[in-house]
């Protein structure tokens, strides 16, 4: 939460604006609000009986700041994608304010999924949003790991093919390390509720599901570390501020 939070205070108040400081500021918002709904998750497990009310808006936020999160890594890696693949189209007739719009609609998407659990939550007769939510959640996990897989395999083809002529940015390390590391630590939470859905007793391998949410919780809190830590490579010798060093890993600088 300090490393997000930190992000947060560096592109927001003192940042310089760009196509991907935008999303990057999101998904430091959303993995800020996902820390810490998973905090409040587990005190309220701990003080149930005085916390009770709660946990159904806790665990929307949950979902919203996952669903958010998941989709912005999505936008982000597509995005460069293009960047790369068109850059002509790039540069001349990219919407000046399409991350805006983008980010904007994906918040748009991930409250409707956070409503229709506080409606569940007040209604559990309404079994029929939570199999919805279990499959927007399983479809969309698939999507974007189809679409990391694809922009990412797209992203090493262009590089080494230009190599000779193109060296490698530290945005593009910035992304390929954050597919990464969603690829190791955030995809077995999605896969847990996948396999729910095709196997209900998968439901009750709870320590698959509590060692899930771990790792999902540290794919949310690496993302600072992979930002400053590319920050710092190429950086002659001297004492960089934490502004520098993350305005150096958003930019398309050579390392």
């Amino acid at each position: 939460m300090v490393g997000n939070g930190t992000v947060i205070w560096l592109l927001r108040v003192r940042g310089k604006r760009s196509p991907f400081s935008v999303y990057i500021l999101n998904l430091a918002i959303a993995d800020f609000a996902f820390l810490l709904s998973l905090d409040a998750w587990v005190t309220s497990r701990i003080f149930l009986h005085y916390l009770r009310e709660l946990i159904g808006f806790i665990i929307s936020v949950c979902i919203m700041t996952n669903t958010a999160g998941l989709s912005l890594l999505m936008a982000i890696s597509t995005e460069r994608c293009l960047s790369v693949t068109f850059p002509i189209w790039y540069k001349c007739r990219r919407p000046a304010h399409l991350s805006t719009i983008v980010c904007t609609l994906i918040w748009g998407l991930s409250l409707c999924l956070g409503i229709l659990w506080l409606l569940y939550d007040s209604h559990y007769s309404m079994y029929y949003i939570y199999d919805t939510l279990l499959w927007v959640d399983s479809v969309l996990s698939l999507l974007t790991l189809l679409v990391l897989c694809v922009s990412s395999l797209t992203l090493l083809i262009r590089v080494h093919c230009c190599s000779r002529r193109r060296q490698v940015t530290k945005l593009y390390r910035v992304i390929l390390l954050t597919v990464l590391a969603y690829l190791v630590l955030g995809l077995p939470v999605s896969l847990h509720f996948l396999l729910y859905i095709l196997s209900y007793w998968f439901v009750n391998f709870r320590y698959f599901f509590n060692a899930s949410c771990l790792l999902a919780a540290l794919n949310s809190a690496v993302n600072p570390v992979i930002y400053f830590f590319v920050g710092r490579q190429g950086q002659r010798s001297g004492r960089r501020t934490l502004r520098e060093l993350l305005q150096s890993a958003l930019t398309d600088n050579l390392s």
